[in-house]
């Protein structure tokens, strides 16, 4: 299942069905750095006072944490959690829609 765009809120704590959960289970969060190094073009983001990177005269925000990636866009935070079974990264919306970054 792809995501055309991420949710507007994520939770710490969502619901999954016990399947998902299952599969959850073999994942850890990925680090900053591994999420970095699947998405492309993110050497040329800068940083910004609100904590969050923009491309060269972008208006859209990114913030990559362990475990995380938000976007900023038009004031409204959208953010996905991001795991890895080591060799795949996987997002999670707070909705529980998955998707692979790679």
């Amino acid at each position: 299942m792809r995501i055309a765009c991420l949710p507007l809120f994520f939770a710490a704590t969502f619901c999954v069905s016990p399947a998902a959960a299952k599969d959850t289970a073999k994942l850890r969060p990925a680090t900053a750095t591994e999420i970095r190094q699947t998405l492309t073009k993110t050497s040329k983001l800068k940083d910004a006072p609100n904590g969050y990177q923009y491309r060269e005269g972008g208006k859209i925000g990114y913030r990559i944490d362990d475990g995380k990636i938000c976007v900023l866009q038009q004031r409204k935070s959208e953010c996905v959690t991001v795991y890895t079974d080591g060799k795949r990264l996987e997002t999670i919306d707070r909705r529980g829609n998955r998707s692979f970054l790679n």
